[in-house]
């Protein structure tokens, strides 16, 4: 008796680690995928500057938020 709640305690332990896992790792993921886009824009925009462009900030699109105008 005692065996089978060990293990069924064991199972829920694995269970709940393997679920704050999946958690951290889709966390990161998202992170990293903000910090490309972020970082993709930014060297966007200093590519522009060093054109020589003034008009830099209207041509490159947010990365989020509303429509201009909207």
């Amino acid at each position: 008796m005692s065996e089978e709640r060990d293990d069924r305690d064991d199972d829920d332990r694995r269970t709940r680690a393997n679920l704050i896992a999946i958690i951290a790792v889709l966390l990161i993921a998202g992170g990293a995928y903000w910090l490309m886009k972020t970082l993709d824009e930014h060297r966007k925009l200093m590519d522009c500057v060093a054109s020589g462009r003034r008009n830099c900030l209207e041509q490159i699109e947010p990365a989020a938020g509303p429509p201009p105008g909207g």
